[in-house]
């Protein structure tokens, strides 16, 4: 049997949405800040469930507020923030393990993009009048 085709005859595969309990984020603001507070300081995941820390200093973290977790989770699970590798980091006096956050380089050339055209004027020639 093959699979069902789409209105271009391409095949269609089987998705399954991922179901994470978090409502999604479109506060594009705070997007652009996750991204920019990953590119620029850095976020870490600790632990099974993955909580997001922000990193403070070098191998130091804190916890990161609850909607900026749910934010990098979700640029998490939609490829645009990436997960990497195992080092040793410090919260409050406690040492252990944890996953650094990347920002791959698409990422951080769409994010550019981004802040560029968010500091246009949105009508040309834009003169107070008196």
């Amino acid at each position: 049997m093959s699979e069902p085709l789409d209105l271009f005859g391409n095949e269609l595969t089987a998705t399954v949405p991922v179901e994470t309990g978090r409502p999604p984020v479109n506060d594009m603001d705070l997007i652009e800040k996750v991204l920019a507070v990953a590119e620029n300081t850095g976020y870490v995941l600790v632990g099974s469930a993955e909580r997001v820390y922000r990193l403070v200093a070098n191998k130091t973290i804190e916890t990161a507020p609850m909607v900026e977790a749910d934010a990098v989770h979700q640029l998490l699970d939609s490829k645009w923030l990436t997960k990497g590798g195992t080092h040793i980091y410090t919260c409050h006096g406690h040492s252990g393990p944890g996953n650094s956050v990347l920002v791959p380089k698409a990422t951080r050339l769409k994010a550019r993009k981004w802040r560029s055209l968010a500091a246009r004027p949105t009508t040309p020639n834009q003169r107070k009048v008196s």
